[in-house]
């Protein structure tokens, strides 16, 4: 009887439990992923592109355009490592209800993350990668919302040239897709300008004692030193090594040294006058952005290099999500991927609109040339890069 009795109960209880969980069934959901490096050495401009990646989803969903659908945002930390950068693009490529990707953010991330996507028909738009090669390999999940290096590396030679009119140049890059391929772009294009006085090394990402690279460098004497990494901290102990041992020389830099709090900051002040290539607008300086800035600084803080570039690739991501529509309750990957692919004279935050080409590449955009002033950097010029 005692028995029975505790059965009855325990029936009675799971019912009521059942019942409360009945309540009205979630909206359907479509997923997005943000693959980029939350941890290590890069997790500062990450995690800022990660946050305006989630601000562009809220109000998306704000807005209401998909009928009753929801995005929600699958965060894939890749710590700029290219096999992790694999191992997040196959977690997304399971995922059915997962339908397209802003980023990796590294060029070698994005090579790993390709083959997966493509394979499993994922949209790809990466906020940062720039190595040439992304777009020439065939597929068709990818895109970008940012120049090549090969459009980077000429507005860079030519702003060492004719503006800071340097004869001899040293380049350190890591070892990287992304740095040594833009280290080998700037190279190429300091010879046709007639630089013939040009020195290279290597420094790989957990390099912190540069004393033998700076050493040469001391005895080679060039007029400017050129910095193809992708990590503004890195090039900040560069720098303040640099400075400590009496080096004086010119510095420039490419789109990865520019962020102002840990390369300036972290640099306690020796990077004053470092020059850096921007593949985007100094975002508070557009003002198709004025929104986003105060939104985005009232919420998280200081914007880093890439947020808005992340902003406006995943605005671009979702405006083909709506494009594509609902249809029986899901929302296809290839029909997004159309969609996408068919993306013309998108307005957003950058102040140019957005096209692609056949290749994924933008039809149209500039390089920025910025430089160190005070704490923060100063837009000096922009290149127009024509295809």
């Amino acid at each position: 009887m005692r028995i029975t009795r505790f059965f009855v109960i325990g029936l009675a209880f799971a019912l009521v439990v059942a019942l409360a969980g009945c309540g009205p069934a979630k909206p359907n959901v479509v997923k997005i992923g943000a693959a980029g490096p939350f941890t290590g050495q890069l997790s500062k401009i990450g995690l800022d592109s990660l946050n305006a990646i989630k601000m562009a989803v809220e109000e998306f969903n704000a807005s209401g355009q998909l009928k009753g659908m929801k995005v929600e945002v699958v965060e894939g930390d890749d710590a700029a490592d290219p096999a992790k950068a694999a191992a997040v693009a196959e977690k997304f490529a399971s995922d059915p209800a997962l339908v397209g990707v802003i980023g990796p953010m590294t060029s070698s991330g994005v090579v790993a993350a390709l083959p997966i996507l493509e394979k499993n028909s994922i949209t790809l738009i990466t906020q940062s990668g720039t190595n040439p090669s992304l777009t020439e390999q065939g597929y068709k999940v990818m895109h970008r919302v940012c120049p090549r290096d090969d459009d980077q590396a000429p507005a860079a030679a030519s702003f060492i040239v004719n503006d800071i009119m340097a004869k001899s140049v040293y380049i350190i890059d890591d070892k990287g897709t992304y740095g040594q391929g833009l280290a080998d772009e700037v190279e190429k294009n300091l010879k046709k300008l007639g630089v013939d006085k040009i020195a290279r090394a290597q420094i790989t990402s957990d390099d912190k004692d540069f004393s033998a690279i700076l050493t040469k460098i001391k005895a080679n004497k060039p007029e400017l030193l050129y910095l193809a990494i992708p990590s503004p901290a890195q090039a900040a102990t560069i720098i303040k090594q640099l400075a400590g041992m009496g080096i004086k020389t010119a510095i420039m830099g490419g789109d990865g040294i520019r962020e102002k709090d840990e390369l300036i900051k972290g640099s306690g002040g020796a990077a004053e006058g470092v020059y850096a290539t921007s593949i985007g607008p100094t975002i508070q300086s557009v003002p198709e952005a004025k929104d986003f800035v105060a939104n985005f600084e009232k919420k998280y803080g200081a914007l880093s290099m890439y947020s808005g570039q992340s902003y406006e690739a995943a605005n671009v991501l979702l405006a083909g999500i709506a494009k594509a529509g609902v249809k029986n309750g899901k929302v296809d990957r290839k029909a997004v991927l159309a969609a996408v692919n068919a993306t013309k004279d998108f307005k957003g935050v950058l102040g140019v609109p957005i096209s692609f080409d056949a290749k994924g590449d933008l039809m149209g955009s500039a390089i920025f040339v910025v430089q160190v002033k005070g704490d923060d950097f100063v837009q000096l010029k922009a290149v127009q890069v024509t295809k």
